[in-house]
């Protein structure tokens, strides 16, 4: 039993500390070479909404989840549109705080399920896109930083990151649209 708590302690901690490692090691130099970047090592990329949310407590030697389903919209990858899928986070994600809500609009980017059937965000909160009206995306600090790494395009102090239209380095990535279409375009 020790090895066992041992071993699913070494697991959990693998699962926090991956992704971030992740999110520091993405060198860009554009932002659509960012968009890829979040691209590459998704299993699931798709805009939907948020449709229930539900913590699931630890059993038979599972970690507690919590399971998020969603009314998908916009399939790009392992989904498709019309579909409500059902993912499951490692409920310690949840520490700081809700990650989602109810009735929220999102584009995910996710890694492919792992054998426990969980899945996380690519490169932890960079691959979650809060959607607001039309669709404009809701950039975080970091996502901005992240989109405009290479481009040397800094925000102008006193200027509003939300929504994004105004910002002349992330113009091209103003909504949900603009963002994935490279992805799309890219589809055989």
């Amino acid at each position: 039993m020790a090895r066992f708590r041992a071993w699913l302690s070494s697991s959990l901690l693998l699962l926090i500390v991956i992704p971030s490692l992740r999110a520091q090691s993405l060198p860009l130099s554009s932002g659509s070479d960012a968009i890829e970047k979040l691209a590459r090592p998704a299993g699931i990329i798709f805009s939907g909404a948020v449709v229930r949310i539900e913590r699931e407590p630890a059993e038979s030697g599972k970690p507690a989840s919590m399971r998020i389903a969603f009314r998908v919209e916009e399939a790009v990858r392992g989904c498709n549109a019309g579909e409500t899928i059902e993912i499951a986070e490692w409920a310690e994600l949840w520490a700081r705080g809700d990650r989602y809500r109810a009735g929220q609009k999102v584009l995910l980017f996710l890694y492919p399920r792992n054998a426990a059937g969980m899945t996380s965000p690519v490169a932890g909160d960079l691959g979650t896109f809060v959607l607001g009206p039309q669709n404009l995306l809701r950039l975080t600090p970091q996502q901005e930083s992240f989109l405009s790494s290479q481009s040397g395009v800094r925000p102008i102090p006193g200027e509003s990151p939300h929504p994004t239209k105004a910002r002349a380095g992330l113009r091209s990535f103003r909504t949900k649209d603009d963002l994935i279409r490279p992805l799309r375009d890219a589809r055989p």
